[in-house]
């Protein structure tokens, strides 16, 4: 029984240990993020829709590449019945539905800063930018894909971001300055989870990343 006390003991002492903080975290962030430029990884997304108590489960590729201020993305997600290519550009949003060879084209504004921000949201941000922009709270240690992480909470400072995002919680794991899986709370109350896969830092990209229309694609409301 002694033997056996003494083991459960020194396993919650060196899970203590070994357990991420919130500092250990951000530390890690303010190391990597001079070096981040770019990333590529596979992505599931589970849109929930609160109002109609539905998920929408879809898989897609993810580019991702920032140079300086300059934050670009593009998601391609390859579902049979909605599949589309986003694309992330400064001000601009680009949608390109394949099987219409259509697209729609949105211009963000001045809310384009948010975009960028919520885009880098663990991906190149340093530990300074995130604590200067969200209050961070330690929710606790989960599995992710069968492997530890730390899961932290993130609450808007700014009142504008509020209206938008209410929370956003992600997931870090022990070895690593970036999330393996973010979940973005609405105020309205849904929800949409990012899960990442065979993620790939800093791969070689020539130029700036862009997503080219095919030249005989039009406007979706026309």
């Amino acid at each position: 029984m002694k033997t056996l006390l003494l083991a459960v003991c020194l396993f919650a002492y060196t899970s203590e240990l070994s357990a991420d903080t919130v500092e250990s975290i951000l530390a890690r962030m303010d190391a990597a993020a001079p070096a981040f430029h770019a990333l590529t990884a596979n992505t599931r997304m589970d849109t929930f829709e609160s109002i109609l108590n539905d998920h929408t489960i879809e898989n897609g590729q993810l580019q991702m590449q920032r140079n300086g201020k300059d934050v670009r993305a593009i998601i391609a997600f390859t579902g049979a019945n909605d599949a589309r290519t986003i694309s992330f550009q400064s001000k601009t949003i680009l949608i390109y539905y394949p099987k219409l060879n259509a697209y729609t084209k949105v211009d963000v504004g001045n809310k384009g800063q948010l975009v960028n921000q919520l885009l880098l949201l663990g991906f190149g941000s340093s530990g300074k930018e995130l604590s200067a922009s969200y209050d961070i709270k330690l929710v606790g240690q989960d599995s992710v894909g069968g492997d530890p992480t730390t899961r932290l909470q993130l609450t808007p400072k700014d009142t504008q971001v509020l209206q938008t995002v209410s929370k956003v919680e992600i997931w870090i794991p022990s070895d690593a300055a970036y999330p393996v899986k973010q979940e973005f709370y609405q105020p309205n109350g849904n929800t949409q989870t990012a899960t990442y896969t065979d993620i790939v830092l800093n791969p070689p990209m020539k130029g700036n990343l862009e997503f080219k229309l095919p030249r005989n694609a039009k406007p979706a409301n026309k």
